[in-house]
């Protein structure tokens, strides 16, 4: 329970190993998170906000460590949120590299030393008392000592070694006494420790390279801006008049057509597969997606059910204003199971509810065999 508290101490401080531990944690969480809840906004926005607290009091401590100015902590926190909210409402492999971004006050913050002479327990030093673990160490540490065997209550081994240790110690102060060079020696004489992340910070703010490390970050930038255009761009494919016809045709065998609340249709095709049918606002027939090549609008790549199993359809076409997303008959039922039981799905960018699509399927004799209750 200390630990938690720890995390959420704002006087305390943080070593450079916890708060890169901290941190990377932090980002991780939500990345994966982000990655398997897709379709929970509102829960990704409370993990967004759990994770950039735990890591702005992170950063805080850090910053008390190597005594440097809040305004640090303000500026990393909102390059997290920022770029949480951007890979949230822009959900995309792209924009995970916008995560990445935000990284960079954080590795600006490590690269500052600890300024105190701090006793660290676990990467930490503040007002929460975290003593219980250290006496923990202690005590297993002391408890793996060998005992020597005594006689008469008297340690022979520890008092030979007692009298030996108390002759050296007499005789070496004859020559060990202290001087005044020597002392003067060891005040004058500190450590000269080699600090890499410092070599590195005070290298970039160096006049010469800093113009190198801030055009290195907009080319960065740049370079992922026009990835995720060239990425997000629908690749439609256009249908030669043959493949529209075979399609026309197809449309008159569909059998079973049943419109459901959200102003969407399903119906049966020649094949025993499930249609589903909409309104579209493309003028022109063409095929927007097919996977026999796996080209076209990506967005059409599988129906997304809300904590469901996403199914792919084997092809999506417009024809006369509307949408015709054709799925193979070995997903009938799972379809038909999905749209009776859950609450919304999307396909092609657009969302449908499916509140009362239980109801009117149990209506059909067709459909109502099909479901399983």
């Amino acid at each position: 329970m200390q630990l938690i508290k720890s995390l959420f101490c704002w006087h305390g401080v943080d070593n450079r190993k916890r708060f890169i531990i901290i941190s990377l944690t932090c980002f991780v969480l939500f990345f994966l998170l982000t990655d398997s809840l897709t379709n929970h906004k509102s829960s990704l926005m409370i993990m967004l906000l759990f994770c950039a607290t735990i890591y702005l009091f992170t950063t805080q401590r850090r910053l008390n460590d190597a005594k440097l100015k809040n305004k640090w902590s303000i500026i990393a926190t909102a390059s997290f949120i920022i770029a949480g909210l951007i890979t949230l409402f822009f959900n995309d492999t792209v924009n995970y590299w916008f995560l990445l971004l935000a990284l960079l006050p954080t590795c600006f913050i490590l690269t500052y030393p600890s300024s105190g002479q701090e006793q660290y327990i676990y990467g930490y030093q503040g007002p929460v008392d975290l003593s219980e673990f250290q006496q923990i160490k202690k005590v297993n540490s002391h408890t793996s000592r060998r005992v020597e065997p005594t006689m008469h209550s008297i340690n022979i081994n520890q008092s030979s070694h007692n009298e030996t240790k108390y002759s050296a110690a007499v005789e070496n102060s004859k020559y060990d006494q202290p001087t005044t060079s020597n002392i003067n020696q060891a005040k004058t004489s500190k450590p000269n420790h080699f600090d890499l992340g410092e070599t590195i910070r005070l290298s970039l703010l160096n006049h010469k390279y800093s113009r190198i490390a801030l055009a290195a970050i907009g080319f960065l930038l740049l370079l992922i801006f026009l990835i995720s255009l060239v990425v997000d761009r629908p690749q439609v494919t256009e249908v030669s008049p043959e493949k529209i016809t075979e399609v026309d045709e197809v449309t008159v065998d569909f059998k079973h057509p049943i419109t459901l609340p959200d102003n969407f249709s399903i119906m049966m095709s020649a094949n025993n597969g499930i249609v589903i049918n909409w309104q579209a606002d493309i003028n022109n027939n063409q095929e927007i997606w097919t996977l026999a090549s796996a080209m076209g609008d990506r967005s059409c790549e599988n129906i997304a059910f809300d904590k469901g199993q996403a199914i792919r359809p084997y092809s999506v076409s417009v024809i006369d204003s509307n949408y015709y997303a054709y799925f193979s008959p070995l997903d009938t039922k799972v379809l038909l199971q999905n749209i009776a039981f859950k609450n919304k799905f999307s396909l092609c960018g657009f969302n449908f509810s499916l509140k009362g699509s239980q109801a009117t399927l149990g209506k059909s004799n067709f459909y109502a065999n099909l479901i399983e209750y």
